[in-house]
């Protein structure tokens, strides 16, 4: 079994520049694809799983990112209604007014209790 996944018919690493001339590349042009790059298969996996529902933790896997901050960075804002909904919580809310006042204890020992204005 080979230390790599994609390897030569000798059992060596692909070199990436050849690959992608000699595969990819005419892969790309016998389907009629627009050139991209290798990468871009990447995102675009990455962005399908998210628009069928999966977890940005499980992306972070599938990508082997090493923190799920990356994974964010890169990838949270195609999260279906993510931002729009933190951004409406906070059109929404209102500085709320305390509706009770702490009392502090006058004497030692004494127990604290709330107050209503």
């Amino acid at each position: 079994m080979p230390e790599w996944v994609f390897v030569s018919n000798a059992g060596n690493p692909l070199d990436i520049n050849s690959w992608r001339r000699r595969v990819f590349y005419k892969a790309i042009e016998k389907a009629e694809l627009r050139k991209i790059r290798v990468h871009d298969i990447r995102h675009t996996y990455a962005s399908l799983l998210i628009q069928a529902g999966e977890s940005l933790a499980y992306v972070r896997d599938q990508l082997g990112h090493h923190s799920i901050s990356v994974t964010v960075d890169i990838y949270g804002h195609l999260t279906p209604g993510g931002n729009k909904a933190a951004v409406d919580r906070l059109d929404d809310s209102t500085p709320e007014q305390p509706s009770a006042t702490y009392a502090q204890p006058t004497k030692k020992g004494a127990t604290s209790k709330w107050l209503t204005p």
